[in-house]
Parts: structure tokens; sequence; C-alpha cells
């Protein structure tokens, strides 16, 4: 069996190309997504987002005056969101790219800062530690939200301690849940976190917990 790409995961999940109602409930996500990191961001900041994927968020802030670069290395989900920037962004770039590579693709000091909404708990933690390096070379901010170990969470994702013993989950997603504590205090020891707060997940997306973490340099 071929293995699942990223484009399938999205395409399981929601439509591929945003529908206009679908797109605004993006928008009103991004919304509140700025009610909390909004005030690190100014009017027509420079934002590079990573993972993108289908351009939920990068198309939203570009349509809310923000001047958004997308990368995803996932080439369908690019084509995805390049006709979902075309048809809903303002002004938004969307990009082929791996996220190892952002230093390659972009000059330092390109953005005002970087985004990144359901990315890192994907990878270990030393490769966590090596793209918040990378992000912080091309911007002075770094703004990150993942899914954070709680009982909500949990139940979300169908993990119990048994299932996840690999830190897959039953969607067959690698997928680190860590506590707010351990990855301000163990995964991101070292960097200068501003920032952190655990908020619960916008309705539509399901209901389970979120860290939103600022790192600066």
């Amino acid at each position: 069996m071929a293995k699942k790409t990223w484009y399938d995961f999205f395409s399981e999940r929601a439509n591929p190309m945003f529908t206009r109602k679908e797109f605004q409930e993006y928008r009103e996500m991004a919304k509140n997504d700025l009610k909390i990191y909004g005030k690190y961001l100014k009017k027509g900041a420079r934002i590079l987002d990573i993972g993108c994927g289908i351009g939920c968020t990068a198309v939203s802030l570009s349509a809310l005056g923000y001047k958004v670069t997308g990368v995803d290395n996932d080439r369908k989900v690019v084509e995805a969101a390049k006709q979902n920037g075309k048809n809903f962004g303002k002004g938004i770039k969307i990009l082929y790219g791996d996220i190892f590579d952002i230093g390659k693709i972009f000059k330092e000091d390109s953005f005002d800062a970087c985004i990144s909404g359901g990315v890192l708990e994907h990878f270990t933690e030393k490769q966590i530690r090596n793209i918040v390096k990378l992000q912080l070379k091309l911007a002075p901010t770094v703004l990150a939200d993942m899914p954070v170990k709680t009982k909500a969470t949990l139940k979300h994702y169908g993990i119990t301690e048994k299932n996840n013993a690999n830190n897959v989950s039953p969607d067959g997603i690698y997928r680190n849940l860590w506590t707010e504590d351990y990855w301000v205090n163990h995964v991101l020891k070292g960097f200068d976190v501003f920032y952190h707060v655990v908020k619960r997940s916008h309705p539509s997306i399901g209901n389970f917990d979120i860290l939103f973490v600022g790192i600066k340099r």
C-alpha cells in the first residue's frame, strides 16, 4: 500500500479547494488566532507560513492584509494552496519546498515573522530545535501552534498510552503530543520563549487543546 501523502490526509477531512463558505470559516479561525498573537504582527507584516498545507491560514491572513508566503513539501498540496490563494487571497505566494531547506530558499531577515500551525509536532525534538533555528534566521519572531497533551486532545485523536507507544496516532500520522510544560521547558529550552498559552481549538476543526508559543531571537 502506498504511503499516505499530506494531500490524501487533507482530502479525507476537507475539500482541498475551498468553497466560499469554507474560506469564511478559515478566515474566522485566523481572526481568532490573531486575537492571541496578533499584537506581535503589525498589519502588513511579511509572514512565512511553513508547512502551509492547503492554505487555510496563509490565504486567510493574506486576505486580512498581511504579506504572506507559504511553503509546503507536497506538490499536490502546493497546487491546491495556489488555487485557493488565487480564488480568495490577496498578493499571496505559495512555493514548493522542504522545511529544512528554507534557509536555501529565502534570505536572512526576509520576513517579520515565521508561523506554523500543526507542524512542529510531527518532528523529533532535535529536528524541532533545528527548524526553529532556521526560522529565526529568516525572521526575528517565530509563532507556532500545535496540539498539546490534555484529556480533550487525547480523546480527539483517539489516543491512549497503549496505542501511542511510538507516537503514531490512529490516523497513521506520526505526532508528538507533549504537555505545555514539556514543550516550553524541555523541547524549546534555550530559546527565548516570550509567550505561551493553551486555548481550545475552533469548533470547526475539533474539540481539542492547542498550545500557542512565541519565540524571538
